[in-house]
């Protein structure tokens, strides 16, 4: 599910592409929504939880809390009345981790495993990573750099020159390379063409000649 605007009702969104591959004939699919700390406050989030984890009903849905124990100017302490989000869905029978978000390792060891639980299973599986908080929110709580979080990139960065794995000078060129293309990228999407009005509705609806298997 793509993150939304208004907050956290990708959780709410999730609960019906879930059901749809809960239901599908041989589906394998799963469904993943990712959201802040402070948006699972909203009830979408609650709901996710709920609908989720109704015995007989469990829907193969992977939930992942990005946790930086702030909102955009409110700090979780004053917002949460337990230690961890994941604490949540202990309440709804379903495996939770807290896992170091800031750890690409971790995290990727860790997403495997919830992963294959909710392909395998059916079930949801709520994963909490803790990360860092480099950047104000918004122009709420300003821009600034946060110095005393971690950066996940430099600590990788040093990790991988200790192992010996990549170079310095190798890590830049990759910096150099993506930073170009992403600066190409913006360029062409600039200069695109707005799209025809009349295409709004195209791929909303299914079409009269689609054939379950075909698209």
């Amino acid at each position: 599910m793509p993150v939304t605007s208004p907050i956290e009702i990708q959780y709410s969104i999730a609960i019906g592409t879930a059901r749809a591959q809960r239901k599908g004939t041989g589906a394998k699919g799963i469904t993943i929504v990712q959201g802040g700390d402070a948006g699972t406050a909203e009830g979408d989030f609650a709901t996710s939880l709920i609908w989720s984890s109704r015995k007989g009903n469990e829907l193969p849905l992977l939930l992942i809390v990005t946790n930086n124990r702030y909102g955009i100017s409110t700090p979780y302490a004053g917002q949460h009345g337990y230690d961890h989000i994941s604490d949540r869905g202990k309440a709804f029978n379903m495996p939770t981790a807290v896992i170091d978000g800031n750890d690409p390792e971790a995290a990727y060891a860790a997403l495997e495993t919830a992963l294959h639980y909710v392909r395998t299973e059916r079930k949801p599986y709520l994963l909490e990573a803790m990360v860092s908080r480099l950047r104000g929110h918004s122009s709420a709580s300003g821009a600034n750099p946060v110095k005393e979080e971690i950066d996940c990139i430099e600590r990788f960065e040093r990790r991988l020159e200790e192992r010996n794995l990549m170079t310095r000078s190798q890590m830049d060129a990759l910096k150099e390379k993506y930073t170009a293309e992403l600066g190409e990228a913006a360029k062409r999407i600039r200069t695109e063409p707005q799209p025809d009005p009349r295409s709004v509705y195209d791929f909303v609806f299914a079409d009269k000649n689609y054939v379950a298997g075909e698209q």
